[in-house]
């Protein structure tokens, strides 16, 4: 960024400039640089009171935003590893560009390092997921929320690492994350209009999933752990399915694909028309 700053302010001095085809040029020119640029384009637009520059300044920030979660969305899919962690990262990167990488793994560590202190291999899954649950949701008091659509704050996994709250998604993905560090085999859940996560241990004669076995579900919301039983008569009640029921475990693509669904109708009820459809291609991609 210090070898192009002379660059950034001619462009951001042509922002006014009413001739569309500079406007389209500059806008490719910023998207170039990346996320990066975007706080500079915060600092812009707060000296400004012209609502056409405003206007220019949001729909360039967009485009940013959406060109680089594309891009990360496509490299994620194309390594070797679709780890909850990255997602989670480039979700956060694309709800809040200015967020704190570096605090987000510190708080990560934190939370992995206290609940790894308290593990032993002596322990049954759900003497496991008790600790967790004590430690992510008693010790560091983090508060699950209902989803609301009307923003997209409590989509975002930044936030709930640096205010301790948010919806279903961002503590799904950090209950997965720490229990993947951890060695806990969580994964989620393929339960129909729910997010649940599930248990998985290989060996066990309970519920058959793809050579490995679900021995209970956890809604990530609170850590509340829920026997086959109860999400069977979860979904007769709900008429969602005919039991009886088996569902498999699912993995990160569907579990992010997903999420980024539940951005996307927040995206379209703030009226955000291009980001919501730019969501909805890149979902696209993420069909298995």
């Amino acid at each position: 960024m210090i070898n192009t700053t002379g660059e950034i302010n001619a462009l951001l001095n042509l922002i006014e400039d009413p001739d569309d085809e500079v406007y389209q040029t500059i806008t490719r020119r910023f998207i170039g640089f990346g996320q990066e640029v975007i706080p500079v384009l915060n600092e812009f637009q707060e000296l400004t009171d012209d609502p056409v520059q405003v206007a220019k300044i949001n729909s360039i920030i967009s485009q940013i935003s959406i060109s680089g979660l594309q891009t990360a969305v496509t490299d994620w899919l194309n390594s070797e590893d679709q780890s909850v962690l990255e997602a989670s990262l480039f979700i956060a990167a694309y709800l809040n560009p200015e967020y704190d990488r570096d605090r987000l793994f510190f708080e990560v560590e934190k939370i992995r390092k206290t609940i790894w202190l308290e593990l032993n291999d002596y322990l049954t899954p759900l003497e496991e997921i008790n600790i967790l649950n004590k430690i992510i949701f008693g010790h560091y008091n983090y508060k699950g929320v209902e989803l609301d659509h009307s923003t997209t704050t409590d989509f975002d996994p930044s936030h709930l690492l640096y205010n301790k709250v948010s919806n279903t998604f961002p503590l799904a993905s950090l209950y997965l994350i720490i229990a993947e560090m951890l060695g806990v085999t969580v994964l989620p859940a393929d339960i129909p209009k729910q997010n649940l996560l599930c248990y998985v241990e290989e060996g066990s004669s309970m519920i058959s999933v793809e050579g490995s076995d679900i021995l209970f579900y956890i809604d990530p919301l609170n850590g509340q752990v829920y026997t086959h039983r109860d999400v069977e008569n979860y979904v007769k009640k709900m008429n969602l399915a005919h039991p009886p029921v088996s569902y498999a475990a699912s993995n990160s693509i569907n579990f992010v694909q997903r999420w980024l669904k539940e951005i996307a109708k927040a995206e379209q009820l703030k009226g955000e028309a291009d980001r919501h459809k730019s969501l909805l291609q890149i979902i696209s991609t993420l069909n298995d």
